[in-house]
């Protein structure tokens, strides 16, 4: 069983004042389009910012190692505006280097990763122009998985959400014209409006792609589906990957909020619904803890549930 730090590690900073913040370690860089428009970046201005955020996962792993984390989540910005810079990116041969050795690293300590791009990769939207740029999106990160030699498969994930409602067959046919490197890692996750589990299922059944169960999305979007039949049902589109799963919870105190308070992501973890939590147990899934706490989240959910990894 691995619980997952999403994006960020945690640690303290002593203010001014004495009193002690918990800040992201990992200083990723990012370029802004505006200004890339305008000229602003020379080339090996995004040359360094590459290799900057490369360098920062790279001193990541050991903390990884150190606390016992086995999954991690990447940042989608780790080659920011790589639309416009693939040539700067691709032609790197610095860059490409490291990102070997990152792959290694994760291999050889048996760290899954996977991704997360974000709400702009709509694959069954209306329009054929952003169902382009969301397919240039994920495959970015498939490129970026092939540099650090991952496996192709939804092992390690690029997982998105269904996107626009009610466009199942657009979904489908997006998926399947995907470049092979791209489709054998993505994964598709149950959202709180648009698309709830057994809509989730009809795209697995024509495309093979796994579903991320999202355990609190899936209160308030059940598509007409108990909890533990979503849990297992999805669980099966895995096959013989070990399934990954989501879970995060309302902040205490906000449990009887608005739907925007109520689907927000508490610091901590409070709650695991059973059949979850004894998944978890059993080592049967891997799951990103979607908490703001980050891996202070993570460790504080092992001691509160008494999980040991």
């Amino acid at each position: 069983m691995s619980l997952t730090v999403c994006c960020q590690w945690l640690e303290p900073r002593t203010k001014r004042d004495g009193s002690i913040v918990y800040e992201n370690s990992i200083e990723e860089k990012l370029l802004q389009l505006g200004a890339f428009k305008r000229g602003k970046y020379a080339e090996e201005q995004i040359k360094q910012t590459y290799l900057n955020n490369v360098n920062e996962l790279l001193k990541l792993v050991p903390k990884l190692n150190a606390a016992n984390i086995k999954s991690f989540r990447m940042s989608s910005n780790v080659l920011p505006l790589f639309e416009f810079c693939e040539d700067i990116a691709k032609n790197n041969i610095e860059l490409l280097n490291k990102f070997k050795l990152l792959g290694k690293l994760f291999k050889d300590n048996n760290i899954r990763v996977s991704c997360h791009p974000g709400q702009f990769a709509v694959i069954s939207s209306d329009s054929d122009d952003v169902i382009a740029n969301s397919v240039k999106e994920l495959n970015y990160h498939a490129w970026m998985f092939d540099q650090m030699e991952l496996d192709r498969t939804p092992y390690y994930a690029i997982n998105i959400h269904g996107g626009k409602r009610g466009n199942v067959e657009r979904a489908i046919n997006t998926i399947l014209a995907l470049p092979e490197e791209t489709r054998s890692r993505l994964t598709l996750e149950n959202d709180e409006s648009s698309y709830s589990v057994p809509e989730l299922i009809k795209i697995h059944d024509k495309t093979g792609t796994p579903i991320v169960w999202d355990s609190h999305h899936h209160t308030f979007n059940t598509g007409g589906m108990d909890i533990s039949t979503a849990c297992l049902e999805t669980m099966k589109t895995w096959g013989n990957i070990k399934p990954l799963q989501h879970l995060s919870n309302t902040e205490p105190g906000m449990e009887n909020g608005s739907f925007t308070e109520r689907r927000k992501h508490s610091y901590n973890i409070h709650y695991i619904p059973e059949m979850q939590k004894q998944l978890i147990l059993e080592n049967k899934i891997d799951v990103d803890v979607e908490a703001k706490g980050k891996n202070l989240a993570v460790l504080k959910m092992r001691k509160d549930f008494y999980i040991i990894n």
